[in-house]
């Protein structure tokens, strides 16, 4: 997905955000996104996660206009009858020029989206207690057995995998995706973890 300037794409949006790197489970249940998953895993292609909003302003259909493009890495029935996917998140994207399909399904212009880099080591080193957290949060049992790609010298990398590992809601989460760049993204986290800690 790196490599392609711009694509057109399905866009499922739900209530949830899905920071790049991390893995989220989803249960599948509307006709027109079972066909999707169907066509995504026939063409081995992907699809974009993105935040459904109900406010006004710059957004169509209730999707907000920055997402993470997503590639199916598991799925199975489940005992509920439903269709359930495992993905992985890519990486951001911005969103536009949205269609809606006879289907009701969207479809959109898909353009990745490049943060500007910073000096890992320096800012790793500004923010050890969220190293320390990730840690602590990668050695859980339940954590372990998934297959997350962490790169604890990459202030992106921790940065998204801790905010997709600590209870956040959907608009801290976007706020994290959002971020102008890794330097904003951990500075985000902190005041999110000291929130987190007084409660």
């Amino acid at each position: 997905m790196n490599t392609l300037k711009t694509n057109k794409l399905p866009v499922f949006p739900l209530g949830l955000v899905v920071l790049p790197g991390t893995i989220q489970s989803l249960q599948i249940f509307e006709p027109r996104y079972i066909d999707m998953v169907k066509k995504c895993m026939r063409d081995s292609s992907g699809f974009v996660i993105t935040l459904q909003s109900k406010s006004d302003g710059d957004i169509e259909f209730g999707i907000v206009k920055q997402g993470t493009y997503v590639e199916i890495i598991d799925f199975n029935n489940n005992p509920n009858g439903l269709l359930g996917i495992t993905v992985k998140a890519v990486n951001k994207v911005a969103i536009k020029d949205i269609v809606q399909q006879e289907d009701a399904l969207h479809i959109a212009e898909i353009k990745p989206l490049t943060d500007p880099l910073v000096d890992d080591q320096a800012l790793i080193a500004k923010h050890p207690e969220l190293i320390n957290i990730l840690i602590q949060l990668k050695d859980h049992p339940k954590i372990k057995v998934l297959p997350l790609e962490i790169d604890l010298t990459s202030a992106d990398s921790v940065a998204y995998h801790l905010g997709g590992l600590i209870p956040l809601t959907s608009q801290e989460k976007q706020s994290i995706l959002e971020a102008f760049d890794a330097s904003q993204r951990m500075n985000i986290l902190s005041r999110l973890i000291n929130k987190l800690s007084e409660k």
